[in-house]
């Protein structure tokens, strides 16, 4: 969940450990979820699989204007027994190929390929997600598993470049291309080796979110992404997952980021005029009013959105940063208790929220961020 206007985005996303939780497949009124399984194994390249990772998660936070992020990420395995990533890090797969939610995206990493390709269930597992996905991305060598399933016959291709002569040799109806990062044959990407998988992930993240979603992720990555100019064109800049409500919620969201909140407070507040219970653009008005500096206003914004389930948390957290820059110590510490109460996620960072300053001195603050702590443990 993206939350807090005070300088930091919180991504709720775990490389090593489990990253749990309930598929969610619904449309909702602004966006899409979609699954993203990514998929390991004993000898799975760390980067491989832990780039995308990142992306994705990443991404579907930025994106999401809602209580759900845009993308839900889970990791997948044979079985969920801990698997050892690149010979020393122990990863606990969230799902077995027997539970594990259908997945939009599929992410296939290189190395310890032959975990999946010497087991006939584990591969037909793969094959199937791969076929009804909408993206497959292969990153360095789990190329070989796209080729194997007879998914890159007629197509270009790209793998590991130490590996791109055996990829010749082993598929020759396979056209390999050699020196780029990624293609892109609609719903099949394969990617180059190792970090590859970072430009793919980000590519595909700018096809299905646009642009400004992407480069907002490769931002927040610190990511130098320079997509070739021809790949520039055929992405838009605001989200096509969005309804066009959606989309002029982003809209205000790029005017404030642009640093021109009055056009943001224009379009939200037209937003709500049109429907007043519109949650996500009420939580866009706060944003582009606490940017104005106009505090109060933004309170009085933020408390119409929490009013909604699917914003609520980071509405009142919101509202907790504009009072903490009236001073109000008080009412920034019932808004937060209300944000914690409504299942703020990544509460320990409210210690560094400079929009909340006031406040990290006094004890009540780790009284509350205490409370909270078994019940986010167990989620994590």
């Amino acid at each position: 969940m993206r939350f807090g206007i005070g300088g930091f985005v919180v991504i709720a996303c775990a490389t090593l450990l489990s990253l749990g939780g309930e598929a969610v497949v619904a449309e909702q009124a602004h966006s899409r979820v979609r699954n993203v399984a990514i998929v390991v194994w004993n000898g799975a390249e760390i980067l491989d699989w832990a780039g995308p990772t990142e992306v994705f998660a990443a991404a579907g936070n930025i994106a999401a204007q809602g209580g759900s992020t845009a993308f839900h990420v889970y990791t997948v395995s044979k079985t969920k027994d801990p698997i050892v990533s690149q010979g020393f890090v122990r990863v606990l797969p969230d799902y077995s190929i027997k539970d594990a939610p259908k997945p939009d995206i599929v992410v296939f990493p290189g190395g310890g390929g032959s975990s999946v390709l010497s087991d006939p269930e584990f591969f037909g597992w793969a094959k199937a997600a791969a076929a009804n996905a909408e993206v497959a991305l292969s990153v360095c060598t789990g190329a070989f598993i796209l080729g194997r399933a007879g998914f890159l016959d007629g197509k270009q291709a790209t793998t590991w470049h130490g590996m791109l002569d055996q990829f010749e040799k082993e598929f020759p109806k396979v056209d390999v291309r050699c020196g780029s990062r990624f293609v892109d044959n609609g719903t099949i990407v394969t990617t180059a080796g190792v970090s590859a998988g970072i430009d793919g992930s980000l590519h595909v993240v700018a096809r299905l979110l646009g642009r400004y979603v992407a480069d907002e992720t490769a931002q927040y990555m610190e990511y130098r992404w320079t997509p070739e100019a021809y790949l520039s064109n055929s992405y838009t800049l605001l989200n096509p997952s969005l309804d066009s409500r959606g989309r002029r919620v982003q809209q205000a969201e790029i005017f404030v980021s642009e640093g021109n909140p009055s056009e943001a407070i224009r379009i939200c507040e037209q937003l709500v005029a049109e429907k007043p219970d519109d949650a996500p653009a009420w939580r866009q008005l706060g944003q582009a009013l606490h940017s104005s500096k106009r505090y109060e206003d933004a309170v009085a914004a933020f408390t119409k959105a929490a009013r909604s389930n699917e914003v609520r948390a980071g509405a009142w957290y919101d509202a907790a940063c504009s009072a903490g820059l009236l001073q109000n110590k008080e009412r920034a510490l019932d808004f937060l208790k209300k944000s914690f109460d409504a299942g703020l996620e990544g509460r320990e960072r409210v210690r560094y929220d400079p929009d909340l300053a006031l406040l990290h001195k006094d004890p009540r603050l780790e009284a509350l961020i205490a409370a909270g702590a078994p019940a986010e443990s167990a989620r994590q």
